[in-house]
């Protein structure tokens, strides 16, 4: 496996799933059953193939797990500013919400409890992309 080549497919597929998953318009993708997840799995197992010319299936899984690690970890480390997870949930929905309902964002410890279960999804999300990455393109024997 090259490990370079598994670094610059997982940091494209992290960044892909990161912006589909919170700039405001593109994030209505998550409607469609999670696609920057998984999508952004299936474009790093792509970038992989082309770089090296060879795949097997166990190698497009560890590109998809590594695409949703590296995002769900610059997802977690966003959070803690109100980017990315439960803080830019309670952030968006505080416009529709009236001023006297004192929405508060939850405090440190369960915060970031949620938001680290948001990594393990990320990582599962993105085995489960590499897996179709995997089946799509493959060297064939």
């Amino acid at each position: 496996m090259n490990y370079r080549n598994l670094a610059v497919a997982g940091l494209v597929g992290a960044v892909v799933s990161l912006i589909f998953a919170n700039v405001p318009i593109l994030s209505f993708t998550n409607c469609l059953l999670c696609a920057p997840f998984w999508a952004s799995a299936i474009l790093a197992v792509w970038i992989y193939k082309r770089r090296t010319g060879s795949l097997t299936l166990g190698q497009a899984m560890i590109v998809g797990s590594a695409a949703g690690l590296a995002a769900g970890i610059v997802g977690f480390l966003l959070s803690f500013i109100g980017l990315a997870g439960g803080e830019a949930l309670m952030n968006s929905y505080k416009s529709f919400v009236p001023a006297d309902a004192n929405l508060q964002i939850p405090p440190d410890i369960p915060g970031a409890a949620f938001n680290l279960c948001g990594v393990v999804v990320e990582v599962a999300f993105g085995a489960i992309g590499g897996l179709i990455g995997g089946l799509l393109w493959r060297t064939r024997k």
